[in-house]
Protein backbone atom coordinates (compact mmCIF):
# COMPACT_ATOMS: atom_id res chain seq x y z
CA UNK A 1 0.00 0.00 0.00
CA UNK A 2 0.72 3.61 -0.83
CA UNK A 3 -0.08 7.12 0.02
CA UNK A 4 -0.03 9.03 -3.80
CA UNK A 5 0.22 12.79 -4.25
CA UNK A 6 1.15 14.82 -6.98
CA UNK A 7 1.74 17.89 -4.70
CA UNK A 8 3.84 18.04 -1.30
CA UNK A 9 2.60 19.29 1.70
CA UNK A 10 -0.85 17.30 1.62
CA UNK A 11 0.69 15.14 4.39
CA UNK A 12 1.57 11.82 2.57
CA UNK A 13 4.23 11.37 5.18
CA UNK A 14 2.54 11.93 7.91
CA UNK A 15 0.21 9.53 6.93
CA UNK A 16 2.35 7.01 6.11
CA UNK A 17 3.95 7.40 9.93
CA UNK A 18 0.50 7.09 11.54
CA UNK A 19 -1.22 4.93 9.76
CA UNK A 20 1.67 2.68 10.02
CA UNK A 21 2.43 3.29 13.62
CA UNK A 22 -1.14 3.05 14.30
CA UNK A 23 -1.80 -0.78 12.36
CA UNK A 24 0.84 -2.10 14.79
CA UNK A 25 0.69 -0.16 17.74
CA UNK A 26 -3.36 -0.10 17.92
CA UNK A 27 -4.40 -3.48 15.51
CA UNK A 28 -1.35 -5.30 16.48
CA UNK A 29 -0.56 -5.96 12.24
CA UNK A 30 3.33 -6.86 11.36
CA UNK A 31 3.99 -3.47 9.41
CA UNK A 32 7.44 -2.26 7.16
CA UNK A 33 7.17 1.59 6.01
CA UNK A 34 9.48 2.06 2.99
CA UNK A 35 10.60 5.73 2.18
CA UNK A 36 10.84 6.14 -1.25
CA UNK A 37 10.95 10.14 -1.66
CA UNK A 38 14.49 10.22 -2.36
CA UNK A 39 14.95 13.74 -2.82
CA UNK A 40 13.74 14.66 0.33
CA UNK A 41 13.44 11.68 2.55
CA UNK A 42 12.03 12.31 6.39
CA UNK A 43 10.16 9.69 7.19
CA UNK A 44 12.29 8.26 9.84
CA UNK A 45 12.55 11.40 11.76
CA UNK A 46 8.58 10.87 12.83
CA UNK A 47 10.09 8.29 14.57
CA UNK A 48 13.10 9.91 16.17
CA UNK A 49 15.78 8.51 13.64
CA UNK A 50 17.84 11.02 11.77
CA UNK A 51 20.66 10.50 9.65
CA UNK A 52 20.13 7.02 9.28
CA UNK A 53 23.60 5.24 8.16
CA UNK A 54 22.20 2.71 5.83
CA UNK A 55 19.24 3.27 3.89
CA UNK A 56 16.12 2.33 0.87
CA UNK A 57 18.87 3.25 -1.61
CA UNK A 58 21.79 0.69 0.08
CA UNK A 59 18.27 -1.96 -0.79
CA UNK A 60 18.03 -0.22 -4.29
CA UNK A 61 21.69 -0.72 -5.96
CA UNK A 62 21.91 -4.01 -4.71
CA UNK A 63 24.67 -3.19 -1.93
CA UNK A 64 22.57 -4.81 1.23
CA UNK A 65 19.72 -7.62 1.29
CA UNK A 66 16.15 -5.61 2.63
CA UNK A 67 16.45 -6.71 5.82
CA UNK A 68 20.10 -5.32 6.23
CA UNK A 69 18.31 -1.91 5.64
CA UNK A 70 15.72 -2.34 8.40
CA UNK A 71 15.27 -0.33 11.37
CA UNK A 72 12.55 -1.36 14.72
CA UNK A 73 11.02 1.68 16.17
CA UNK A 74 11.20 0.53 20.32
CA UNK A 75 7.87 2.63 20.93
CA UNK A 76 5.97 1.20 18.12
CA UNK A 77 7.57 -2.12 17.42
CA UNK A 78 6.98 -0.56 13.79
CA UNK A 79 10.00 -1.90 11.26
CA UNK A 80 11.36 1.23 8.82
CA UNK A 81 13.01 1.28 5.51
CA UNK A 82 14.20 5.25 5.74
CA UNK A 83 15.64 7.02 2.76
CA UNK A 84 19.01 8.79 2.54
CA UNK A 85 19.46 11.94 4.24
CA UNK A 86 21.56 13.45 1.41
CA UNK A 87 19.27 14.37 -1.45
CA UNK A 88 19.94 11.98 -4.26
CA UNK A 89 19.38 12.35 -7.96
CA UNK A 90 19.15 8.84 -8.83
CA UNK A 91 15.87 7.82 -9.04
CA UNK A 92 16.14 5.02 -12.13
CA UNK A 93 16.73 2.65 -9.45
CA UNK A 94 13.19 2.19 -8.50
CA UNK A 95 12.85 0.08 -11.75
CA UNK A 96 13.24 -2.70 -9.51
CA UNK A 97 11.69 -1.81 -6.58
CA UNK A 98 8.70 -4.66 -6.77
CA UNK A 99 11.60 -7.18 -6.92
CA UNK A 100 13.15 -6.23 -3.56
CA UNK A 101 10.31 -5.91 -1.10
CA UNK A 102 8.25 -8.85 -3.20
CA UNK A 103 9.89 -11.91 -0.18
CA UNK A 104 9.25 -9.22 2.77
CA UNK A 105 5.49 -9.41 1.72
CA UNK A 106 6.24 -12.68 3.46
CA UNK A 107 6.88 -11.67 6.74
CA UNK A 108 4.27 -8.62 6.98
CA UNK A 109 0.63 -7.83 6.72
CA UNK A 110 1.62 -4.48 5.88
CA UNK A 111 3.99 -2.82 3.67
CA UNK A 112 3.19 1.49 3.69
CA UNK A 113 5.21 3.21 1.07
CA UNK A 114 5.76 6.96 1.82
CA UNK A 115 6.11 7.88 -1.81
CA UNK A 116 7.49 10.87 -3.69
CA UNK A 117 5.60 13.94 -4.99
CA UNK A 118 5.92 13.34 -8.52
CA UNK A 119 5.11 10.18 -10.79
CA UNK A 120 7.42 10.48 -13.68
CA UNK A 121 9.14 7.41 -15.27
CA UNK A 122 11.64 7.28 -12.64
CA UNK A 123 9.02 6.45 -10.24
CA UNK A 124 6.64 3.91 -11.92
CA UNK A 125 8.92 0.91 -10.29
CA UNK A 126 7.08 2.31 -6.75
CA UNK A 127 3.47 1.97 -8.08
CA UNK A 128 4.24 -1.53 -9.45
CA UNK A 129 5.62 -2.42 -6.19
CA UNK A 130 2.38 -1.43 -3.72
CA UNK A 131 -0.88 -3.26 -4.23
CA UNK A 132 -3.11 -0.59 -3.62
CA UNK A 133 -2.60 3.06 -4.04
CA UNK A 134 -4.18 5.50 -1.72
CA UNK A 135 -4.77 9.54 -2.76
CA UNK A 136 -4.07 12.35 -0.41
CA UNK A 137 -5.29 15.23 -0.65
CA UNK A 138 -6.52 18.64 1.04
CA UNK A 139 -9.65 20.41 1.25
CA UNK A 140 -9.00 23.26 -1.16
CA UNK A 141 -9.63 23.58 -4.56
CA UNK A 142 -6.62 23.17 -5.92
CA UNK A 143 -5.59 19.73 -3.45
CA UNK A 144 -8.83 18.64 -5.39
CA UNK A 145 -7.52 19.35 -8.54
CA UNK A 146 -4.11 17.79 -7.83
CA UNK A 147 -6.07 14.33 -6.53
CA UNK A 148 -7.58 14.21 -9.56
CA UNK A 149 -4.11 14.18 -11.24
CA UNK A 150 -2.83 11.77 -9.12
CA UNK A 151 -6.09 9.74 -9.83
CA UNK A 152 -5.49 10.10 -13.58
CA UNK A 153 -1.82 9.23 -13.55
CA UNK A 154 -2.16 6.43 -11.38
CA UNK A 155 -4.80 5.18 -13.56
CA UNK A 156 -2.40 5.29 -16.41
CA UNK A 157 0.47 3.21 -14.55
CA UNK A 158 -2.44 0.85 -13.68
CA UNK A 159 -2.37 1.34 -10.21
CA UNK A 160 -5.55 -0.22 -7.87
CA UNK A 161 -6.51 3.12 -6.28
CA UNK A 162 -8.02 1.90 -3.22
CA UNK A 163 -9.44 5.76 -2.18
CA UNK A 164 -8.69 8.91 -1.13
CA UNK A 165 -7.92 10.32 2.19
CA UNK A 166 -9.10 14.22 3.05
CA UNK A 167 -6.35 15.90 5.01
CA UNK A 168 -6.41 18.49 7.14
CA UNK A 169 -9.98 19.38 6.86
CA UNK A 170 -11.16 22.35 9.79
CA UNK A 171 -14.71 22.85 8.30
CA UNK A 172 -13.99 26.20 7.23
CA UNK A 173 -16.70 27.66 4.66
CA UNK A 174 -13.71 28.19 2.22
CA UNK A 175 -13.08 24.66 1.91
CA UNK A 176 -14.68 21.93 -0.04
CA UNK A 177 -16.28 19.95 2.58
CA UNK A 178 -16.49 16.00 2.95
CA UNK A 179 -19.86 15.60 1.06
CA UNK A 180 -18.84 17.76 -2.32
CA UNK A 181 -15.39 15.81 -2.25
CA UNK A 182 -17.41 12.35 -2.30
CA UNK A 183 -17.26 11.40 -5.78
CA UNK A 184 -15.46 14.49 -6.90
CA UNK A 185 -12.66 11.15 -7.83
CA UNK A 186 -14.72 8.82 -10.10
CA UNK A 187 -14.92 5.39 -8.19
CA UNK A 188 -12.82 6.38 -5.86
CA UNK A 189 -14.06 6.62 -2.42
CA UNK A 190 -13.64 8.59 0.45
CA UNK A 191 -11.33 6.51 3.09
CA UNK A 192 -11.27 9.19 5.65
CA UNK A 193 -11.47 12.79 7.09
CA UNK A 194 -8.74 14.10 9.15
CA UNK A 195 -8.98 17.00 10.81
CA UNK A 196 -5.92 20.19 11.41
CA UNK A 197 -4.66 18.81 14.80
CA UNK A 198 -1.80 20.61 15.85
CA UNK A 199 -0.81 17.55 18.18
CA UNK A 200 0.01 15.35 15.32
CA UNK A 201 2.62 18.13 14.27
CA UNK A 202 4.11 18.59 17.98
CA UNK A 203 4.76 14.64 17.89
CA UNK A 204 6.82 15.06 14.70
CA UNK A 205 9.07 17.48 16.89
CA UNK A 206 9.17 14.88 19.25
CA UNK A 207 9.84 12.37 17.27
CA UNK A 208 7.36 9.87 18.04
CA UNK A 209 4.09 9.20 16.03
CA UNK A 210 1.12 11.00 17.49
CA UNK A 211 -0.72 7.46 18.10
CA UNK A 212 1.97 7.35 21.01
CA UNK A 213 1.96 10.89 22.16
CA UNK A 214 -2.12 11.81 21.89
CA UNK A 215 -3.82 8.92 21.36
CA UNK A 216 -7.70 10.61 22.14
CA UNK A 217 -6.60 13.73 19.98
CA UNK A 218 -9.16 14.56 17.26
CA UNK A 219 -6.77 13.63 14.14
CA UNK A 220 -5.14 10.35 15.71
CA UNK A 221 -9.01 9.58 16.72
CA UNK A 222 -9.58 9.99 12.52
CA UNK A 223 -6.62 8.27 11.72
CA UNK A 224 -7.45 5.46 14.18
CA UNK A 225 -10.55 4.90 12.31
CA UNK A 226 -9.24 5.50 8.99
CA UNK A 227 -6.29 2.72 10.23
CA UNK A 228 -9.28 0.26 10.85
CA UNK A 229 -11.00 0.86 7.77
CA UNK A 230 -7.81 -0.08 6.05
CA UNK A 231 -6.58 -3.21 8.12
CA UNK A 232 -10.82 -4.56 7.83
CA UNK A 233 -10.84 -4.65 11.95
CA UNK A 234 -13.64 -3.34 14.03
CA UNK A 235 -13.01 0.29 15.70
CA UNK A 236 -15.51 1.61 18.17
CA UNK A 237 -14.39 5.63 18.99
CA UNK A 238 -14.22 6.95 22.38
CA UNK A 239 -17.01 8.27 23.81
CA UNK A 240 -17.12 12.01 23.94
CA UNK A 241 -19.32 12.48 27.12
CA UNK A 242 -18.74 14.62 30.16
CA UNK A 243 -17.40 11.54 31.93
CA UNK A 244 -15.05 10.81 28.87
CA UNK A 245 -13.88 14.77 28.64
CA UNK A 246 -13.37 14.89 32.84
CA UNK A 247 -11.11 11.99 32.55
CA UNK A 248 -9.16 13.24 29.45
CA UNK A 249 -7.95 16.44 31.32
CA UNK A 250 -6.19 13.79 33.19
CA UNK A 251 -4.55 11.82 30.59
CA UNK A 252 -0.61 12.89 29.54
CA UNK A 253 -0.07 14.21 26.28
CA UNK A 254 3.12 16.35 24.79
Amino acid sequence: MGFFSTKGGVGKTTMTANVGATLKHEFDFEVLLIDTHILGADLSSHFGLLNPPVHVKDMLSGKLPPEKTIYKDPRTGIDIIPGPFTPDQETSTFKNFRKFIQPLKEKYDFIVVDTPPWLGKETSGIVRGVDTAIVVSTPAVSGMLEAKRTQDLLTRKKAKIGGMVLNFYRGLEYELHPEEVEGFLKGVPLLGVIPEDEKIRRALGYGVPAVISSPRSPGVESIIELSSIIGDVDFEPEPKGFLSRFFGMFRKGY
